[in-house]
Parts: structure tokens; sequence; C-alpha cells
């Protein structure tokens, strides 16, 4: 492999964990607002079922 191969394949991988992070990132995000959204229907009172 050649010098210019190498960097070339070292970018692209640096490249993927770039979007890996970012990708997780969104994925934490997602769960703190569902939860959020999950805590304040929790506490919504209830209906009463016949």
């Amino acid at each position: 492999m050649t010098e210019k191969e190498s960097k070339k394949e070292l970018y692209s991988y640096l490249h993927s964990k770039k979007l890996e992070e970012r990708k997780l990132n969104q994925i934490e995000e997602a769960k703190a607002k569902l939860t959020k959204i999950t805590t304040v229907l929790d506490g919504l009172p209830k209906r009463k079922t016949r």
C-alpha cells in the first residue's frame, strides 16, 4: 500500500468515525427528548374507564 493510499484510507476511517459519533449524539438527544415527553405524559391525570 502506498503512502497516498494509506492517507486516503485513514481519512475515510476518520470521516466514518465522525459520522458515527454524530449519529450516536443524535440517538442520545432523541432518547433524552423521549424520556422528557414520557415523563410529562405520565404526569397527566388518568381518565376513568367504565
